[in-house]
């Protein structure tokens, strides 16, 4: 599946490399995974960004945390900085949706910097993993749909549910939304 988003040729050098590394063929590695020899090859090419059900499954095969295929430094320290010009792109999820990770990879718990565009979403399929989400609204209003039911958390709203639930999230303003998310355990 193709995402609408800005490609980062890093996580597809990360990816190649740790693939050779391994001593796999791409043809291989793509029969392995589940996609396409073509689709893992753009991946690593850099002409496309994987899903993420598609870029969990290649971490999964290359037994590698998503947060070093995307470039985090691991720290082995008892802190971690991240400055706001050093925010490191995640997986997009959709057109106009941007996901900073700023926890370390070797962290119990991920806290992420998300923006949404004006009526931009997670997608129209919901989707749900093991683990439990909060979010803080910073800036605008975000409709969380759970199942069947629809929240709308505006500035300084927050919220937590359990992430097992079917779920999405749309930008109901007409500018940006701003969000902390936190998510047990790490998805990324």
């Amino acid at each position: 599946m193709r995402e609408e988003s800005r490609v980062d040729p890093c996580l597809g050098f990360q990816i190649r490399r740790k693939r050779e590394k391994m001593g796999k063929t791409l043809a291989q590695a793509a029969k392995d995974i589940g996609i396409s020899p073509s689709l893992l090859s753009q991946i690593e090419r850099g002409i496309v960004n994987p899903s993420i059900s598609t870029l969990r499954a290649i971490a999964d095969y290359l037994d590698t945390p998503i947060g070093v295929l995307l470039g985090e430094r691991v720290t082995e320290d008892n802190a971690f900085l991240v400055r706001k010009n050093e925010r490191r792109h995640s997986i997009l999820r959709g057109k106009g949706v941007r996901f900073y990770i700023l926890s370390p990879t070797n962290s119990n718990v991920e806290f992420m910097y998300d923006e949404f565009d004006p009526g931009s979403s997670t997608g129209e399929k919901s989707y749900k993993h093991e683990g439990e989400e909060c979010v803080f609204v910073l800036e605008g209003r975000l409709e969380i749909t759970l199942s069947d039911r629809r929240f709308v958390l505006e500035e300084g709203d927050f919220m937590w549910f359990n992430s097992s639930i079917p779920h999405k999230i749309r930008n109901i303003s007409d500018k940006k939304s701003v969000a902390i998310w936190v998510d047990t355990p790490p998805k990324f």
